[in-house]
């Protein structure tokens, strides 16, 4: 038996103790070596043997409540905060009683699972405080009034109560339109006294660091408001669909997802499922510490199919779980989220170990009960932070050069020059492990040739197919396909052949320094003339708002900026002076400056 929190734990054995007829007190309490919580204690009030009175002569003598009962349960706690049960102890027999037989003395009482509170899920959502709604609202409006790209939508149930929130800004979607081809959705986090879901909407940048596109909270977590909010999410992004989305198990978000992202390859993420399986075998980890360290390595396991089938039946064999129906389940669905059946689309590094460590220490804060104020400081905390760091590493980027492992090879020169930092550093290990593979020619036809790829120490092969007419290269473990980048069979077969500069049409513009250049200098002629001209004064203070915003850190590139908007303001007002208001140029030059044309 699990529980999410200290509280939850607390309540059920306190309901436990009532019933039967005792009260109960917390006890010590066990910490790992890094100070985190390992294990606790809730007794009998009456634990203890009596205390002798040392009341004065004359004077009554306090009785002793201590009987020494010896009534506790024993909970342990995972580094995630997950509570278990693993030993109780009844108070009359002093014998060991399981989690279960607590659990059919409360189905007894009640006449039945359906009526215990403790034992079922609350599946009736409680609604934002009229009081809270409130604060929440005035925050979204305050947040537009100094931002008019800010955007936020409120949806309302059947009685006018307000069931779910979704809001974004700016930069956010200026960040979704370079990186939004990949989107992580999550709904575990739980953020006050109503346990409301806090699920925001993140992906990765180009520095492999996490990156909020937009936030919402949900009150009604059925396939109706997901299907509302996916699409307030799709009309704030300008109707660009992510090429991959992860998120928890859910057949309503499944369902949603079909109805809004259609073209979208749907994944559950394996942050979530590491965390359900800490829930369902703590008693295997306690016995064995190593087990989830065993099971994240298979199912991360990329290399191949087989090799994943392998490493799955390894650890079900290790810890004899063979018949566990939660394992049974888990494997027949593992399309749906290994990381070797992933490979049919654009992930960029959101299935990996790291990425998921990273977003998950991004957002911990988040993983304890905060009230409105609070959350919505800690919101802004996050985004501010995210942002720092992102700003950062473009600075660190652009003015600082890794030493490449080879320093006069041209393709490492190249990598070197586009890539950001951390992109180079990957890119680095992924071309070292090119000497350990042997390569050996299959077949040839015209400008086609067929190799196969393996390394000395292993049968695990690859199949690369290279075109000396373009220079391409496709691999069979898709590597560049999913993540952007090149493999190191590729990287090898490029070597074999004598190509020595990395061929333009592999870097990948989204992992390099230059990610957001440009962003906005390109139009769509095809669209002027169905854009409205409301439409067009959003869309130009929303790319002014974010090139402000991408040079905050430099006091000069700011003071440049302002200097510049100043100047072509004033060369639009003088524009202005000689267009009617039918929109008619009244001069025989528009005496705008530097060959620029203006539509109107």
């Amino acid at each position: 038996m699990t529980f999410n929190s200290e509280n939850e734990a607390y309540n059920f054995y306190n309901s436990y103790a009532r019933n039967v007829g005792f009260s109960i007190r917390k006890n010590h309490t066990n910490t790992r070596a890094d100070g985190s919580l390992c294990s606790k204690y809730f007794l009998c009030s009456n634990e203890g043997q009596p205390v002798v009175s040392t009341a004065q002569p004359g004077r009554k003598k306090r009785a002793s409540t201590r009987s020494d009962c010896k009534a506790r349960v024993q909970f342990y706690i995972t580094r995630e905060g997950i509570w278990t049960v693993q030993k109780v102890v009844n108070q009359m027999r002093n014998e060991g009683i399981t989690a279960a037989d607590m659990q059919r003395v409360f189905k007894q009482w009640s006449r039945g699972a359906e009526n215990v509170h403790l034992l079922k899920k609350d599946n009736e959502r409680k609604y934002l405080q009229p009081s809270y709604a409130q604060k929440l609202l005035e925050y979204l409006k305050n947040k537009q009034t100094e931002n008019p790209s800010f955007f936020y939508a409120v949806q309302l149930n059947d009685n006018g109560q307000i069931a779910n929130f979704f809001w974004t800004d700016c930069q956010a979607i200026v960040d979704y339109a370079c990186f939004g081809d990949v989107v992580s959705f999550d709904t575990t986090f739980e953020t006050n006294r109503f346990e409301m879901p806090f699920a925001p909407f993140v992906g990765t940048n180009h520095h492999k660091q996490p990156i909020v596109f937009g936030a919402s909270l949900v009150y009604d977590e059925s396939s109706e408001s997901f299907h509302w909010l996916f699409q307030t999410f799709l009309t704030a992004m300008s109707g660009k669909q992510p090429a991959t989305i992860f998120t928890d198990p859910s057949t309503e978000i499944a369902k949603a997802i079909r109805l809004v992202f259609p073209s979208s390859s749907h994944h559950l993420c394996l942050r979530h499922i590491c965390h359900d399986a800490v829930k369902h075998f703590n008693h295997v980890i306690c016995n064995h510490p190593e087990f989830l360290s065993d099971f994240k390595r298979c199912i991360y396991e990329d290399r191949s199919v087989a090799f994943f089938d392998l490493k799955w039946k390894e650890l079900v064999n290790t810890y004899n779980l063979d018949g566990n129906d939660w394992m049974n389940n888990l494997y027949a669905m593992r399309e749906k989220w290994a990381a070797v059946y992933c490979r049919d689309s654009f992930y960029a590094d959101m299935v990996s170990a790291q990425n998921a460590e990273g977003t998950s220490n991004a957002f911990k804060n988040f993983r304890r009960k905060l009230g409105l104020p609070e959350f919505l400081e800690e919101y802004e905390k996050c985004i501010t932070s995210l942002r720092r760091k992102e700003l950062e590493a473009d600075y660190d980027s652009r003015h600082t050069s890794p030493d490449p492992y080879v320093p006069d090879l041209p393709m490492l020169k190249t990598a070197a020059e586009s890539y950001t930092r951390n992109l180079y550093s990957h890119f680095e290990e992924e071309f070292k492990k090119l000497f350990t593979l042997s390569c050996s020619l299959l077949s040839q036809d015209r400008t086609c040739s067929t190799y196969k790829l393996a390394p000395f120490n292993s049968g695990e092969e690859a199949y690369v197919i290279f075109n000396s007419e373009d220079t391409t290269v496709s691999c069979s473990c898709r590597m560049y396909e999913c993540t952007g980048m090149l493999c190191k069979h590729a990287l090898r077969v490029l070597n074999y052949s004598n190509i020595f500069t990395m061929p333009s049409h592999y870097v990948y513009k989204r992992w390099t320094k230059y990610a957001k250049d440009g962003l906005f200098c390109c139009r769509n002629k095809s669209q002027s003339g169905s854009e409205s001209s409301m439409l067009r004064c959003a869309r130009i203070s929303q790319k002014m708002h974010s090139v402000a915003l991408r040079h905050s850190m430099s006091e000069k590139a700011l003071q440049f900026l302002e200097s510049g908007v100043d100047k072509l303001t004033w060369e639009v007002e003088n524009l202005l002076t000689h267009i009617n208001l039918n929109g008619n140029d009244t001069s025989q030059s528009s005496g705008f400056c530097n060959g620029a044309t203006v539509e109107v």
